[in-house]
């Protein structure tokens, strides 16, 4: 079942594959600051945290996943390659992790796979909150020795995870791209019975894999803190809107609060501008909810202008 704008449909994941001997042992790797490619485990807090990085150069690109999905959702580009993750590795350093009940869609070979299987992290109680999403991703960078400054790319519900890493650690963020991601101000658009409807999507969504906790959120307790933080900060900002949206099947329960949302979404959108001081808002055409698989280009080429590529 999809959702628009969070992502709530949970895409097929791939096998978890061995990792280095280190990491099999319970220790963190070496720092994943250097060139080259790396991918391992981190522990962070005594949890241990799967984190990938490629390519070399700053600043350091942060890929943040939409709702439900790992950070090899940035590896899938199959329409017209190559895919985010490959092309920004190209021009600078790029990382992404697997957030706690995540899924993958695709094996560690790059095959798309047909069976959703858990992230690579090891669980988190859940739900959690944007806060809780920031804390563990500044922690992850710090212990993995990460350099900074960062350009924060967030799709979807990562769209306010990276908003409030903006806010709350200004001086480490060189730019900010977001990639259609969940406007704070749609709460504000429509009922409050509307809003609950759509929230619940992310606070108990079902398991797709059996015995296994899928990630889930506190949305409005997030949009609170993203709504209470700090300003933005002034750095290069783009935001990348779906031309189209995704279908809800019929039947759906939450279909009246969909459909009302996406009335508001142009009026949700253009105050998620206003709010990011010179952020410019692109429609990409020929996209709906995942621009990153259908027009893996337009994400790398924003990447490329924020980061004065």
């Amino acid at each position: 079942m999809r959702r628009p704008m969070v992502g709530v449909a949970v895409l097929a994941a791939g096998l978890a594959m061995l990792v280095a001997c280190s990491t099999a042992r319970g220790e963190s790797p070496p720092p994943a600051a250097g060139p080259g490619d790396f991918a391992g485990l981190v522990t962070v807090d005594g949890r241990q945290l799967y984190l990938e990085c490629h390519g070399s150069g700053g600043p350091t690109v942060v890929l943040q996943s939409g709702f439900g999905n790992a950070a090899d959702i940035w590896s899938v580009g199959a329409e017209r390659p190559p895919a985010v993750m490959e092309g920004v590795a190209g021009f600078t350093r790029v990382c992404a992790y697997d957030r706690p009940g995540s899924t993958r869609v695709s094996t560690d070979d790059g095959q798309i796979s047909e069976t959703p299987l858990p992230a690579r992290s090891q669980p988190a109680p859940m739900p959690r909150t944007a806060a809780d999403v920031v804390g563990e991703l500044h922690a992850l960078l710090t212990t993995a020795g990460v350099p900074g400054p960062y350009l924060l790319v967030g799709h979807s519900l990562g769209g306010p995870f990276t908003q409030l890493y903006a806010r709350t650690f200004p001086d480490e963020v060189a730019g900010i791209v977001l990639v259609d991601p969940t406007p704070p101000a749609l709460r504000d658009l429509v009922t409050p019975a509307q809003w609950e409807t759509f929230a619940g999507t992310v606070a108990a969504p079902p398991s797709p894999i059996p015995g296994y906790t899928v990630e889930a959120y506190e949305l409005g307790a997030s949009m609170d803190q993203v709504r209470d933080a700090p300003p933005s900060p002034r750095v290069p900002a783009t935001i990348l809107v779906a031309q189209n949206v995704d279908a809800v099947p019929p039947g759906d329960p939450s279909a009246d609060a969909v459909a009302a949302i996406e009335r508001v979404r142009p009026e949700a959108f253009a105050r998620l501008a206003a709010d990011i001081p010179g952020a410019q808002l692109v429609t990409v055409p020929d996209t709906s909810h995942y621009i990153q698989i259908q027009r893996p280009d337009a994400v790398i080429g924003a990447v490329r202008t924020v980061a004065g590529r």
